[in-house]
């Protein structure tokens, strides 16, 4: 008998109908990283699984998060030279080791709906750490700009998950956040290990050398902001990409649009909760950056989760999680004083209650992981880590 909460009885048969969809047209993937991601996986054995590839690469960016954490631990002082060049060599590697699961499960006979769970998993925890790394690189320290950055970088994720979903195809745009946007992250550790992290604080036209008056039109802005202004650019023509990628999918079906439009709403409202509770409790953005962005990114990495489980099993998109209700009850706390009320719990125990929030995520986070992963080894007959049952090479 079927127990688990996550994929019910009656959607388990579908799991047997999954088959993984995807474009890419990213022409640095084809031409130069392709050829390379071939030629790699050949150095793995036939006997490693998949996931646990992927899992190795996770542990690199952990690795590099343990770094940070020893030399800065509030995300706010300057590492040494050598830790940022190896922020860049442990993303790369994850980079390199995620584009090659895939493969892998080919080569092995092992392609199934495990991989797509673990490996968006793994991508969905690694957005949030990566933004606790480069924040730091950046200079950008506990700010409201690093609350901006993990913003885009979560909705970006978010709405190729809700792309997916719809039109059950992933969709890699010519510049895309796993190929182009992780190698600019690559870059930008390495020229702060070069250069030193004070670079990202100077302005464009000090950069540039430019005076005052030579080419008025060029932003007197930190090299730092710049990045993430030119970031929301991005996310504004991601939007625009994945609506129109859903709207036709929705239309070629015959189904409503008005539905499918509405999956973005769980995203939105996150983030404008989030929004409310940072805005009564500046302190939070000042002072508690990182069990903050800890405990949305686990949330978020749960959201993410149900999102793909209902996509590999059919199931109805998931409009609410228990994730969003620690977040709910923490903003309205916090706003309390604006309806003439005072705070349930003023802001010292509110640090307690933020590292609460984030305990409860992780727990919420590793109840779904551990049956939905044993469900899926169960209903396969396989092993998360391990290959069970060793096939010839396709």
């Amino acid at each position: 008998m079927n127990r688990n909460r996550y994929i019910p009885a009656e959607y388990r048969q579908n799991l047997s109908k999954y088959k993984y969809s995807g474009v890419d047209e990213s022409l640095l993937s084809k031409y130069v990283l392709g050829p390379y991601w071939t030629k790699l996986v050949t150095f793995f054995p036939l006997s490693m699984a998949p996931n646990t590839i992927t899992g190795l690469g996770f542990l690199c960016v952990v690795a590099n998060l343990m770094t940070m954490f020893y030399f800065t631990p509030d995300m706010t002082g300057v590492c040494p030279s050598w830790a940022y060049y190896s922020f860049g060599v442990g993303l790369f590697v994850y980079q390199s080791l995620d584009a090659i699961d895939g493969k892998q499960a080919r080569r092995t006979g092992t392609s199934g709906p495990l991989g797509e769970l673990f490996d968006h998993g793994c991508d969905a925890l690694n957005t949030s750490l990566e933004v606790i790394l480069a924040a730091n690189a950046m200079q950008l320290n506990q700010s409201w700009w690093t609350v901006l950055s993990h913003f885009l970088t979560l909705g970006n994720f978010y709405l190729s998950t809700w792309e997916e979903y719809h039109t059950g195809t992933l969709y890699l745009s010519a510049f895309s956040g796993p190929v182009e946007g992780i190698l600019l992250i690559v870059v930008l550790y390495l020229v702060t290990g070069f250069a030193g992290a004070q670079i990202w604080v100077r302005t464009l036209r000090e950069t540039a050398g430019l005076s005052a008056d030579f080419l008025p039109m060029i932003p007197d802005i930190q090299l730092n902001h710049f990045l993430v202004a030119f970031g929301t650019i991005g996310l504004v023509g991601n939007i625009l990409t994945a609506f129109q990628h859903v709207i036709k999918a929705r239309k070629d079906k015959k189904l409503p649009v008005a539905p499918a439009l509405l999956g973005v709403m769980p995203f939105m409202g996150m983030s404008v909760v989030a929004y409310f509770w940072l805005d009564a409790s500046p302190h939070i953005v000042t002072q508690c950056m990182v069990p903050w962005i800890l405990y949305i990114g686990l949330s978020f990495g749960y959201t993410v989760g149900l999102m793909i489980t209902a996509h590999v099993t059919h199931q109805h998109f998931p409009l609410f999680n228990i994730s969003f209700l620690p977040l709910l009850f923490g903003a309205v706390n916090a706003n309390l004083p604006a309806i003439g009320l005072e705070r349930l719990f003023g802001s010292h125990v509110e640090d307690i209650y933020l590292w609460s929030c984030l305990a409860f995520s992780a727990a919420a986070y590793a109840h779904f992981a551990i049956n939905v992963v044993n469900d899926l080894c169960d209903y396969f007959d396989i092993w998360c880590f391990t290959i069970k049952h060793p096939k010839k090479a396709e």
